[in-house]
């Protein structure tokens, strides 16, 4: 038995029941839980209990043991002398304490049900990779749809926790921070930094101006990038260098190291010189992303809008100077979809918030729902189990699930470990 153990089964009302008899013979029912405390001071705050029908409002404090008290030092904290009720699995002394101040206690060792700490031995003990999984068909789809639903929200809330940053950064620019966060993850995870750096060093403003002209934008991307500082034989990259010559003393900027750039490890349809064009190509476009979303457009015209390619270079080349077999480089609607997962969705939340506008969340969330479910790791680890993973919103859903209680074994704090233990009795 441990306290985490217990505060679940006290906050979640595992007992089954809600009226219990103290140690001294007294009548309690618990009215009100109260607050759950997760800092230090008393386990659960404005708990209301009648005892022997008197209401009492206060504090709550629970053990393992009744001597857990001495041992937390707690009664040399005068934070617990407002305390209205002890909880303890195991009553073992009596706390002069709780007799000065009339607390009672309730012990709780025959009344929690066996097969309840049974159940949590099996979830703790586990070696799977999802604790419950021999048990997770068995939870209700009410208590999993709705778990996942509040999942997949914190998955997006915690992608939006940096782009506050560059909001300020921006100086409060809408579109320069989507500029940001939309060059970023055009680096698919292997060169998000190096992307985030580039679209940071050149601002939106710049690459605007020069909207109608497609190869000074590819010009100040790739000179920026530090991919234009090396002699060539083609034609092209020596046009580019060219022009970047003049714009870098026109706009003073300060190339970036190329070495930042990762090309190993990647397919070559993902090289930072493929996504560069294609997001030269985007930015080119007349409509910004920003003045796109601001009309809250269906999946199929987000789709259309990111049906870019590379400029006509790029169709036979992968890297500057070396020719390959011609093919088209059009982004792809797996990158499509990683860009609304990862820029767009948590974009709108993030205005969603700024602005108080909850139809900007609703409409991100049902976006999300439209998108095919990832296939990676850890939705295969629930697939596997034969949950049935039907959207984009659902997998990142699971992506948190994973992440921050399956693989931490959290189950006291996850819905779905919390049903189970309610199965116990």
């Amino acid at each position: 038995m441990n306290e985490a153990l217990l505060h679940t089964i006290w906050k979640y009302k595992l007992l089954g029941q809600n009226r219990f008899v103290g140690t001294k013979g007294e009548m309690i029912e618990i009215v009100a839980i109260g607050e759950h405390n997760q800092d230090s001071g008393p386990d659960f705050f404005s708990s209301k209990v009648l005892i022997n029908d008197l209401l009492l409002v206060g504090n709550v404090e629970i053990h393992v043991k009744t001597s857990d008290w001495l041992k937390h030092k707690h009664q040399q904290n005068k934070v617990y002398d407002n305390l209205i009720l002890h909880v303890v699995y195991e009553h073992d002394v009596q706390l002069p304490q709780n007799e000065q101040f009339n607390v009672s206690v309730v012990e709780l060792k025959n009344i929690i049900n066996p097969l309840l700490i049974e159940q949590y031995s099996q979830l703790e003990l586990s070696k799977q990779t999802i604790p419950c999984g021999k048990s997770i068909a068995s939870v209700s789809d009410i208590v999993w749809k709705s778990w996942m639903d509040r999942l997949a929200v914190s998955r997006i809330e915690e992608k939006t926790k940096r782009i506050e940053d560059l909001f300020q950064l921006c100086h409060q620019n809408y579109e320069d921070t989507l500029y940001i966060l939309l060059s970023r993850n055009f680096g698919f995870k292997i060169n998000n930094d190096a992307f985030e750096l580039l679209g940071k060093s050149i601002p939106y403003s710049i690459l605007k101006k020069h909207a109608d002209q497609p190869i000074q934008i590819e010009a100040l991307l790739f000179g920026t990038a530090g991919f234009l500082d090396e002699l060539f034989s083609d034609a092209y990259p020596k046009l580019l260098q060219n022009e970047f010559e003049f714009l870098k003393h026109k706009y003073q900027v300060v190339p970036l190291k190329k070495e930042l750039w990762k090309f190993s490890k990647t397919r070559p349809v993902n090289f930072p010189t493929i996504r560069i064009s294609q997001l030269a190509n985007l930015i080119g476009k007349q409509q910004s992303l920003y003045h796109i979303l601001e009309k809250q457009p269906t999946i199929v015209d987000l789709k259309t809008f990111f049906n870019i390619e590379t400029s006509a270079y790029w169709k036979t080349h992968y890297q500057f100077d070396t020719e390959v077999e011609e093919s088209s480089k059009l982004l792809g609607e797996s990158a499509f979809h990683t860009i609304v997962i990862n820029t767009i969705v948590p974009f709108l939340f993030f205005m969603s918030e700024r602005n108080s506008n909850l139809e900007l969340k609703d409409y991100a969330i049902d976006l999300l729902a439209q998108l095919p479910a990832e296939v990676n790791t850890k939705t295969k680890a629930y697939t596997n189990l034969g949950v049935k993973t039907d959207s984009a919103l659902e997998s990142q859903a699971q992506i948190q699930l994973y992440d921050f209680f399956c693989s931490a074994k959290a189950c006291l704090h996850c819905h779905v470990g919390q049903a189970l233990l309610k199965k116990s009795f």
